[in-house]
């Protein structure tokens, strides 16, 4: 990009403090209370281009925006909406079964609405990754595994920020399917890996990026961890010029944000020293710095790396442009900003429902025939020991006893079993020992997905004393909440439900079951189960 002459002399009457500061997204405030003091001063200095607040802590958050008096990017992960919202949170992935355009229009409308009213400008989202296969701590998180749709979807959420001068960002540049060794892995915990070659990131993942880009629709955009062992063998993508180059090289002129320098795919193998001098070098704009990192010592080591001639000043002021471009389309008020309506809420509503999604066997019904005797094994939620407040359910989103007072609402003569995630040898003998007195075994499923989990599958544990139900020819429903990855391993179900992971939908997939709602969803990708 080639700065244009305003833009070089508004560069040039920066200062080198101003300037570094535009690199920032300051975010380590949230966690050291010694932040805030410099944070607010850089603010006033007209010296940072981006902060992080959370949703949760509006005190502070207003503390903080009465001093900006500059378009200063506000910035959030908002993946299922405003975290503050009274609407529901909508996983991308449930968004995706429903897979019609009011619901990403109504989706983005209202995170506009609640983040504006909050003093948000920008999101980290939409999500416009591929899904291959089964990728730790993405799929709740994707659209398709089809760039044609996840390109179609991304823009309706995109258009809508636009048009409200919201940002979007799209993530993770730039795609691929990773892993160690063909192994999936979760590169929060460690530096993953890909082999896709330029041709086919071109070909593939990059669709997306170049569809929203032709429309106007991508202002930010956010890297990976990974390395590209066919593109540049030595360096992750947030330091490797030659990744980011891809997008550059296509016209690319927004931002480009690193992802969490707290991940430990970066964490673990580059030190601070130099690590943030490095990704400026690669082409990033602004850094988001490990939570732990305080924002005057991610500036001093700005600073340090300047000096050193890691960062070039051309580089330098290359990022900042694309920085204060990004903060002048803040600035501007929107022609035409959307209005959230009350039927937006009511799609928004409807998601829970219309997500839900069966795959029968051909002539194979969703709904179970009640004549039988059943019994229910439903998965428990997992769990961790608190000493102040005793068990936590760690996955809120997921309840096993309101899933079993549900069943029996449904099915009043049905027996419940509950199994725990890591069940010893006397809950499979029970299980068992009920199977033996009913027709028909129905399965309730469930698995936890997040950061730094490293996986999202059943346990072995759980894969095993299933297969030993379905081994027995009654099992003849499958509900899973989750990833549908998950259940792969499982002997053949005629008949499976999926409700994903938003917890209304778990009254629906069971409503469905019983023949009072349509299962209206569709898979968003392709699944090989058994």
């Amino acid at each position: 990009m080639s700065l244009t002459e305003a833009m070089q002399e508004r560069i040039s009457n920066m200062t080198l403090e101003q300037k570094l500061g535009m690199l920032i997204c300051a975010r380590a405030y949230i966690f050291h209370d010694e932040d805030l003091d410099f944070i607010i001063e850089l603010i006033k200095k007209r010296a940072l281009g981006a902060i992080q607040l959370r949703a949760n802590r509006p005190d502070l958050n207003e503390r903080i925006l009465k001093e900006v008096d500059y378009p200063l990017i506000v910035v959030a992960d908002m993946e299922q909406g405003y975290p503050e919202t009274e609407l529901p949170l909508i996983p991308l992935i449930s968004l995706a079964a429903c897979n019609k355009k009011e619901y990403y229009q109504a989706f983005a409308k209202g995170i506009v609405r609640d983040a504006k009213k909050a003093g948000f400008n920008a999101n980290w989202g939409p999500v416009v990754d591929l899904l291959h296969e089964d990728a730790p701590c993405k799929v709740s998180r994707v659209l398709s595994d089809d760039p044609e749709k996840v390109a179609w979807a991304a823009e309706e959420i995109a258009r809508i920020f636009r048009q409200n001068h919201f940002l979007s960002t799209g993530k993770h540049f730039p795609g691929g399917k990773e892993g160690i060794d063909g192994i999936p892995v979760d590169s929060h915990l460690v530096e993953s890996a890909s082999t896709s070659t330029e041709q086919e990131l071109l070909e593939s993942d990059f669709l997306p990026y170049k569809h929203l880009m032709n429309k106007g629709l991508l202002p930010c955009i956010m890297t990976t961890h990974s390395v590209f062992q066919n593109i540049d063998p030595e360096y992750p993508v947030t330091l490797s010029k030659k990744v980011v180059d891809i997008i550059r090289n296509a016209g690319y002129e927004g931002i480009i944000f690193t992802d969490s320098l707290s991940m430990s795919g970066i964490k673990q193998k580059y030190s601070e020293e130099t690590l943030h001098g490095q990704c400026i070098a690669a082409g990033h704009d602004i850094l988001l710095p490990c939570f732990n990192t305080l924002t005057k010592d991610v500036h001093r080591l700005l600073k340090k790396n300047y000096e050193e001639g890691i960062i070039t000043e051309e580089r330098l002021n290359d990022a900042v442009a694309h920085v204060l471009a990004a903060q002048d389309f803040l600035g501007q008020t929107p022609e035409n900003p959307t209005v959230f309506t009350e039927q937006d809420e009511e799609l928004l509503k409807n998601v829970a429902r219309d997500c839900v999604t069966a795959v029968t066997d051909d002539g194979i019904s969703p709904a179970l025939d009640g004549n039988k005797k059943k019994l229910f094994v439903v998965m428990e939620e997992e769990k961790r020991m608190d000493e102040a407040s005793g068990e936590i359910n760690i996955s809120p989103w997921y309840n096993s006893k309101q899933i079993g007072e549900k069943i029996k609402q449904e099915y009043p003569d049905a027996e419940v079993q509950y199994l725990p995630p890591l069940s010893i040898p006397s809950d499979h003998m029970r299980v068992l020992e009920a199977a033996k007195t009913h027709e028909e075994i129905v399965l309730v499923t469930y698995c936890y997905t997040t950061a730094y989990l490293g996986t999202d599958c059943l346990t072995r544990r759980s894969e095993a004393i299933l297969n030993a139900l379905i081994h027995t020819n009654k099992v003849a429903a499958l509900l899973h909440f989750g990833n549908p990855h998950a259940v792969k391993n499982l002997f053949h179900v005629p008949r499976k439900i999926f409700g994903y992971i938003m917890p209304e939908s778990q009254g629906y997939a069971i409503q469905v079951l019983n023949g009072k709602t349509e299962a209206k969803g569709t898979l968003p990708f392709k699944v090989d189960f058994r």
